[in-house]
């Protein structure tokens, strides 16, 4: 590929995942799967890496941002720390590659993992000051998001407080608000039975969901939450993530499970592999 032509397949890949995170994070309806989607931005990502000099010209690249999920009508607040997004890969090489670099920057190849479920859902960023919930604010687009903690609170299984004596002054903790196959199906027979519409998928239902302005309609949606890590806190309350997990459980706040500690590639990809066979078992 010439340097022209890796500029113009960069031109049109970043226009693209632009339109798709508009469906995504705004609009609620995307096109294409999560798989076809990071295809695209990793594609992206690479010609980047490799053609700098035309990376560096045209239009902000959509792989430098997280996607913004801000909408009219709700107050917008900072988040302490910025609330980004994870990377991810499909292909065992590549957890075999990224292993291998965690070795030669450590210096040991004595790493142990944590193997989580990812749930399909809206990230949400809880802030608990002594201990009480006083803010729920979306990722918007990763340094400031909507203040949705009136529709959060209407949450069954979300504690007002946590369960310790002695709490951090202030901690932020991120999860995903989602709903469950059986509620989405309930959700789209009223829809229909009322000559509406269905809802095309659990995520966007929950994202709508999450975004209304009335907290009784999000009252009247089972939505659910799990909590898996930490942005801000003080003090620090944990040094590993089966740590934070073991806090996070520990204060009444529901967390993710199956939850597992392993140690090397082997061990990881093989829980990934019993997970992929339960997937569907899982909300």
């Amino acid at each position: 590929m010439t340097p022209e032509e890796a500029a113009l397949r960069i031109a049109t890949l970043r226009a693209e995942v632009a339109r798709h995170d508009e469906l995504y994070y705004r609009q609620a309806r995307p096109e294409l799967t999560d798989f076809a989607y990071d295809g695209l931005k990793a594609e992206l990502a690479r010609l980047e890496r490799a053609f700098p000099e035309a990376a560096a010209t045209g239009a902000p690249s959509p792989t430098a941002r997280v996607g913004d999920d801000r909408a009219e009508g709700f107050a917008r607040v900072r988040h302490r720390q910025a609330m980004t997004t994870l990377d991810n890969t499909y292909d065992e090489a590549e957890l075999r590659e990224f292993h291998d670099r965690l070795v030669r920057a450590l210096g040991t190849e004595d790493l142990a993992y944590t193997v989580e479920p990812k749930v399909d859902g809206v990230a949400i960023s809880l802030t608990f000051e002594h201990g009480q919930l006083t803010r729920a604010v979306t990722r918007g687009d990763g340094e400031e998001g909507d203040d949705v903690t009136a529709n959060v609170r209407t949450i069954r299984g979300l504690p007002a407080a946590l369960a310790d004596l002695a709490p951090p002054a202030v901690i932020e903790v991120r999860g995903e608000i989602f709903l469950r196959e059986e509620e989405f199906r309930r959700i789209n027979q009223l829809q229909e039975e009322a000559g509406e519409a269905p809802y095309a998928n659990p995520r966007n239902l929950a994202a709508g969901t999450l975004k209304q302005l009335d907290p009784r309609v999000v009252a009247g949606r089972r939505l659910e939450i799990v909590l898996y890590g930490v942005g801000h806190c003080e003090p620090p309350v944990a040094t590993s993530q089966t740590g934070l997990h073991e806090c996070l459980r520990g204060w009444g706040l529901p967390v993710l499970d199956p939850f597992r500690s392993v140690h090397g590639p082997d061990a990881v990809w093989a829980a990934i592999r019993e997970l992929d066979d339960r997937r569907r078992a899982l909300p």
